[in-house]
């Protein structure tokens, strides 16, 4: 009886592990298009942009910024920061940014939340008229006129600023672990009088993906091709004896 059981056990592990050992790969997220970024953003998190201002210009030439966004059906069902949180979050300056794990970042969890709410107007995604997979535009205050009730006075550059300007941009979720994840292209700040002076992000200008976060940051991005090929389909890696990816965790 015993061996019966003990042969009834070793075949049934062993087809278990023949299942396992033939299921399929998950297949790797596509790369967005070039010029476009896919952003995974929760808990209040904020993909950084950089803006260098043609030479010539200074920030008092300019009056507003743009995004466009795309999500699908099942992402806008997702709970947003404080249910309509899409600020404007700036500007940062490039000493502000700390280098962590694989990624780099200000930390709202100090002194660059609140100060740095640039743009605080409440925008759902139904306010913002958003349709599931289409492209829509946001646009944002950079006057200071629509910030928050802790923004500092002392974070607006002064009308004859030059330089290299960093903002928090995206549709960032209320949860932990379950991010909104979106689209994002023509991030762009406005020239008020010359169209062809307007600015287009072309990032955050670091290596590393950039956030306004919280810390660890579980947030993600990923560039079109062909520069983060890797990033689409990352390795796994054993961490506290669990396995996740390395773009589900950084």
């Amino acid at each position: 009886m015993k061996r019966w059981f003990f042969a009834a056990v070793v075949i049934t592990v062993a087809i278990a592990l023949t299942g396992c050992a033939g299921a399929p790969a998950a297949a790797p997220e596509e790369l967005p298009p070039p010029g476009t970024e896919r952003l995974t953003l929760e808990n209040g998190a904020y993909a950084i942009f950089r803006f260098d201002l043609p030479a010539g210009t200074v920030w008092g030439d300019f009056n507003r910024l743009t995004a466009e966004f795309m999500v699908d059906a099942a992402n806008m069902r997702i709970q947003q920061r404080n249910d309509g949180n899409v600020r404007l979050m700036g500007p940062y300056r490039e000493e502000y940014f700390t280098e962590g794990g694989r990624t780099r970042h200000v930390n709202l969890g100090e002194n660059f939340n609140g100060p740095f709410i640039l743009d605080d107007t409440v925008r759902t995604f139904a306010s913002m008229g958003a349709v599931a997979g289409e492209w829509f535009t946001v646009t944002y205050d950079i006057s200071g006129a629509s910030s928050h009730a802790q923004f500092s006075a002392a974070n607006l550059p002064g009308a004859g600023a030059t330089g290299s300007f960093f903002f928090g941009i995206g549709i960032p979720s209320q949860a932990e672990f379950r991010g909104i994840t979106q689209y994002v292209r023509n991030v762009t700040l406005h020239h008020a009088s010359n169209p062809a002076l307007s600015v287009v992000s072309t990032g955050s200008g670091f290596e590393e993906p950039t956030f306004a976060s919280f810390v660890p940051v579980m947030s993600r991005r990923v560039s079109g091709p062909p520069a983060l090929a890797e990033e689409s389909a990352p390795e796994a890696v054993a961490l506290d004896e669990e396995v996740y990816t390395e773009e589900a965790y950084y």
